[in-house]
């Protein structure tokens, strides 16, 4: 089955829905939509006629609230449902294909933030609304650590506290970002192999990564630490380039000290704020 909604705004909205023949697929046939929210009751625990957007097919409770969607959702293509080929098994069949993420990263840093509560000024407009906003977050310091897998490359925790923590976090992690970028590039080459990593090596018949089978096709890699140059296990060749190693900085990761969407926020108000300073057109 498949939707037509009307495009844009019409004086008169006729919707459609195209049944098809699942065994004759040139067989189709257009029906009248007379009622859509019956169409499309299941979708919520609602009781009574709900207003559905034509675009979306998302459901509201009040035609006031439809009315405020539609602007902001006419902006966008009309939504259409693609099922998977189920012919194709990586369309149909869902599974863990990112094996390059299952393995220890070389770097990352782990962050702390500390802050304090400032009560909040609230207008007379404010006052009334039921949802009063009490306190407001302000950071007063942090403290960031980077971790190696490599001793050498590890550096004594970096702990602030005074004007304007954030900008000095942002600044901070940049600058981590071009040192373990620069460490990365370098790619450093295997060392020799000890007798027993070579036995293992020789012995082994499947990829450590994927656990498909070594064959005349798919070559048995010597897959090593680029920043150590240590041995780590037998790989086969079409994992070797999802292992090769990712610059800093493309893809980031994120680690706090347990709290759940708090920290987080911190990092993306300096991330947003210095976004915005990198977009803004400045005057000569």
């Amino acid at each position: 089955m498949e939707y037509r909604n009307p495009e844009g705004e019409r004086e008169h909205h006729v919707n459609l829905l195209l049944l098809e023949d699942a065994d004759n697929p040139s067989k189709r046939h257009y029906v009248w939509i007379k009622n859509i929210s019956a169409l499309v009751s299941h979708r919520t625990k609602h009781d009574g006629a709900t207003y559905v957007c034509n675009s979306c097919l998302h459901l509201f409770k009040t035609q006031r609230v439809l009315d405020n969607h539609i602007p902001y959702c006419i902006q966008h293509e009309p939504q259409q449902v693609v099922y998977p080929n189920p012919q194709n098994e990586k369309e149909c069949v869902l599974k863990f294909r990112s094996k390059h993420k299952q393995h220890p990263l070389p770097f990352y840093l782990v962050c702390d933030f500390e802050s304090f509560l400032t009560p909040v000024e609230r207008e007379e407009e404010e006052e009334r609304n039921s949802m009063k906003k009490l306190d407001v977050h302000n950071v007063s310091g942090f403290c960031c650590n980077r971790i190696s897998s490599e001793p050498k490359y590890r550096t004594p925790p970096k702990v602030y506290s005074g004007p304007d923590p954030m900008t000095e976090f942002y600044d901070h992690v940049m600058e981590e970002s071009r040192v373990i970028s620069k460490i990365m590039s370098r790619q450093v080459p295997m060392r020799p192999m000890t007798s027993d990593e070579y036995k293992l090596h020789e012995a082994a018949t499947e990829c450590v990564n994927c656990g498909g089978r070594f064959s005349d096709r798919n070559l048995k890699v010597r897959h090593h630490d680029q920043v150590s140059g240590e041995y780590l296990f037998p790989a086969c060749h079409k994992c070797i380039l999802q292992l090769k190693p990712r610059k800093a900085g493309k893809k980031s990761k994120y680690s706090s000290d347990g709290k759940e969407n708090y920290e987080e926020n911190f990092f993306l108000v300096i991330l947003l704020h210095n976004l915005k300073k990198i977009m803004t057109p400045t005057s000569c």
